[in-house]
């Protein structure tokens, strides 16, 4: 076999290998997250799997939402999410908006599962979502919804 064809498959063996991960790609958690868009995924996903305590802890104790027109503080809104049975979500047409050691992130949201004991059906509700760096690292600071 010609060297120069020997040179070729190892070359391309070579390029196979690096392709190729042997190590499994970093599950998305809150010690690697990198911005607004997977806080705020990763936020719904401990809603959705009841982690409230993660919940509690990336709320600033001086949190205020508006949703549908109503002011609501951190315990209303803690109380209003441990309701919540999510089945699933999805965000969409996501910006994000960074400021100093703020970010503040807009998008759409599809859940569905129930509140309540009630169904709940939420399509296309837009989101806003102000999250800041403090010491403890990133806690939302306000919230505001309507669908």
């Amino acid at each position: 076999m010609p060297h120069y064809i020997k040179t070729c498959l190892a070359l391309a063996c070579l390029a196979l290998i690096c392709g190729c991960t042997i190590w499994p790609q970093k599950p998305a958690a809150w010690s690697n997250a990198t911005g607004a868009e997977q806080f705020e995924r990763l936020w719904w996903q401990d809603v959705k799997d009841k982690n409230w305590s993660e919940v509690e802890q990336r709320l600033s104790g001086t949190y205020t939402a508006q949703i549908d027109g109503k002011t609501v503080d951190r315990a209303q809104m803690l109380a209003r999410l441990k309701q919540m049975a999510v089945r699933e979500f999805s965000l969409g047409d996501v910006t994000i908006q960074p400021s100093g050691d703020a970010a503040v992130i807009t998008y759409f949201l599809d859940v569905s599962g129930s509140s309540g004991g009630q169904p709940l059906e939420m399509k296309h509700a837009s989101m806003m979502t102000v999250w800041q760096h403090q010491k403890r690292g990133w806690v939302q600071i306000a919230h505001n919804e309507s669908q």
